[in-house]
């Protein structure tokens, strides 16, 4: 289901079943997997693109995610410009161990450039000092406050979704 919410930054590649009777698509061999299995083995694709060109792709990626062979997608709406990329981003997820099947998949769609990027390294890099929080606080031209406020914002969000997980995306050196 492709759910395209023009108050949202992404549009979404979910299941309808997700949508409509909160399924769980974290998934490896039909089972959900725990917070220490998403941090080891969640990842995604990630390639980049228009608009318009995933558009038409998300057409053809949606019945895979539908019939669960893919988990989930996410696009752009537009280009962020704080991360000053030029192009949209498009994130393909699944579980490491059948990320070979899903590139597969992709390549038969017609994507060609990739990169393989685990959940947990997203993460680091959205904590309080991590590179893409820190570009957007950035090139948003936040002042000090108002960074500071992101920055707690930020990592209030990672302790309630991981509790005393948490620890592990702490910087070795703090």
């Amino acid at each position: 289901m492709i759910i395209d919410r023009p108050n949202s930054h992404f549009i979404f590649i979910l299941p309808w079943d997700h949508v409509h009777r909160h399924y769980n698509y974290v998934r490896y061999n039909r089972k959900e997997l725990t917070n220490e299995e998403y941090l080891e083995h969640w990842g995604k694709w990630v390639f980049f693109g228009s608009k318009e060109h995933f558009d038409h792709l998300a057409k053809k990626i949606d019945p895979y995610v539908e019939h669960k062979i893919i988990p989930a997608a996410k696009y752009d709406r537009k280009v962020i410009e704080e991360f000053d990329l030029g192009e949209c981003v498009m994130c393909v997820y699944c579980d490491k161990r059948q990320k070979e099947d899903i590139w597969n998949i992709l390549v038969s769609l017609g994507v060609e450039d990739k990169a393989w990027v685990f959940e947990k390294e997203t993460m680091e890099r959205w904590l309080p000092g991590g590179h893409l929080l820190e570009s957007w606080i950035k090139g948003k031209g936040m002042s000090e406050k108002e960074a500071e406020k992101v920055r707690q914002d930020a990592e209030a969000t990672f302790e309630k979704m991981f509790g005393n997980k948490y620890a592990i995306f702490q910087p070795v050196n703090q």
